[in-house]
């Protein structure tokens, strides 16, 4: 951590994107408590309000409103929250059941090995939103259903991650001594975890945007969150009806999305160079 913290202190475009990200946790997860204006609803005699610095815009709507009326900085706020929801969401569901599978391929290898990894191939032969749309057309259109079908997308990376730490990890000496003592493959294999946390903490951390952007990408389709959720995609796909007489309705969220990917994305590169220098 000690390392890491110095290679962002000499590089700015990451010191900026590490501020980037904890002001969207912050937006998210703490101006939107204290907004008055909710992000549902409609507000009569406010449609379309330009953000306050354009000519007719008002402080009392900042960012302006949208076609119905709602604040849209309540909306924009209440969508940096759902988005950093379905980032970690994605991260903790993708690496339980990616680092699972990759454990067991790794270690047991033989047909489990093959099994595993015939599946792994089966999926990353496929465009990735190509198969969260598949999912989704059967599932259903819906927040969960799009996050369900982004994490089956998402495990065939962790898997690989983790398998091939393991075959490295398990001729090691400590792995001998515990096979020798007659530990069983459960407590072996969390002897091996911790191995693989360096990582597992980088993939999670791209697979944070990725998530986030898959989503995103399912709602603008009509495949992800439903309204009144203010989730980005779904606010890019409505505001393109009226980009050319109400610009912030697409820019605004367009621009959230955009700063909030690439921030968690340098910040993803810049951890791969602490745990792993030789890449």
């Amino acid at each position: 951590m000690h390392y890491f913290l110095e290679l962002i202190k000499k590089d700015r475009v990451t010191l900026f994107c590490v501020f980037t990200f904890f002001f969207f946790i912050i937006v998210g997860f703490v101006v939107s408590y204290f907004l008055k204006s909710p992000y549902y609803g409609h507000g009569k005699g406010f449609l379309t309000l330009p953000p306050f610095w354009m000519e007719e815009g008002s402080f009392q709507f900042i960012l302006g409103t949208d076609n119905l009326g709602r604040d849209f900085l309540s909306r924009l706020a209440y969508g940096a929250r759902l988005s950093l929801r379905i980032g970690l969401s994605v991260v903790v569901l993708s690496l339980s059941i990616g680092t699972t599978l990759g454990l067991l391929a790794g270690y047991l290898g033989g047909r489990v090995d093959r099994m595993i990894m015939r599946f792994v191939d089966t999926l990353m032969s496929f465009p990735s939103i190509l198969i969260a749309i598949l999912i989704v057309t059967v599932l259903g259109p819906g927040l969960w259903n799009a996050i369900i079908a982004v994490n089956v997308t998402a495990w065939p990376a962790v898997i690989r991650v983790v398998r091939s730490v393991v075959l490295k990890e398990k001729e090691k000496d400590y792995v001998q001594a515990m096979r020798g003592f007659g530990a069983p493959q459960w407590r072996i294999l969390l002897g091996i975890l911790p191995n693989c946390m360096g990582p597992l903490i980088v993939q999670g951390t791209l697979g944070f945007s990725e998530g986030i952007l898959n989503v995103a990408a399912l709602g603008f389709l009509g495949l992800g969150a439903e309204p009144p959720l203010p989730e980005w995609g779904v606010m890019i796909k409505d505001g393109r009806k009226f980009m050319e007489t109400a610009w912030w309705l697409i820019t605004l969220p367009g621009l959230c999305l955009f700063l909030l990917v690439l921030s968690v994305n340098v910040i993803g590169e810049k951890l791969r160079d602490v745990f792993d220098p030789k890449s």
